[in-house]
């Protein structure tokens, strides 16, 4: 009785057994996937207006070209103006100094961006205030009605002229945040009207650079309440 049973069970598995494998050779499953991922199509706007979308891997977004610039430490970018080249010479001891950009096609004109803590009891003027000279007294101002302020894009920053000498006009422009002060300033060389008290700096064609490159700037930090 059991080598009966043993034998029908056996004639039932080689009769599936051949009926799936028929099956298979004349109905072909679906194809394996490939291992990787299609990425979606997202795209994301860099600074300068034009936009990269995902790869590699894991699916991260490309890097955004050139003069499209990003600064991973203090969570901005921004497209730098045309002709402006990342100064070599800049790097050193100084912890605020985050970055410095020439545009030597015909003169020296020179960006520098600078990132300024706020400490436990200080607030966004007072670091502003602090971390001022103004030359060639090399004093900071009395207080902040010696700054105007500058809308620029969707951002409000404080202005001031550091300097006016020997046809260079130094600027700098503040921008509060919630634990820190980022300061822009725009060294502009050749200034013929330099010595002119109605000369209108923001019309320089540096200053213009500046403005137009801080009207691109992006900030994922945290904003002041």
């Amino acid at each position: 009785m059991k080598t009966l049973f043993a034998g029908i069970v056996l004639i039932i598995v080689l009769g599936l057994g051949g009926f799936f494998y028929r099956n298979a050779l004349t109905h072909p499953g679906t194809p394996t996937p490939p291992s990787g991922t299609a990425c979606t199509l997202e795209a994301k706007l860099c600074p300068d207006g034009t936009s990269v979308g995902r790869t590699g891997p894991n699916c991260a977004f490309a890097a955004c070209a050139y003069p499209n610039v990003s600064v991973d430490s203090i969570k901005i970018a921004f497209a730098l103006p045309e002709g402006y080249t990342a100064d070599e010479h800049a790097a050193g001891a100084d912890p605020t100094l985050i970055g410095a950009f020439v545009d030597a096609t015909t003169s020296p004109n020179t960006i520098v961006i600078r990132d300024f803590p706020i400490a436990v009891g200080q607030t966004a003027n007072d670091v502003i205030l602090a971390n001022t000279k103004l030359e060639p007294s090399d004093m900071p101002p009395k207080d902040m009605s010696a700054f105007n302020p500058k809308i620029i894009g969707i951002r409000t920053y404080s202005e001031i002229t550091i300097e006016r000498f020997e046809a260079v006009v130094h600027s700098a422009y503040f921008l509060p945040r919630q634990s820190d002060v980022l300061e822009f300033e725009i060294i502009e060389h050749n200034v013929k009207d330099w010595q002119n008290p109605s000369l209108i700096e923001d019309n320089l064609p540096a200053h213009q650079a500046l403005i137009k490159m801080l009207g691109t700037l992006e900030d994922q930090s945290p904003q002041p309440e």
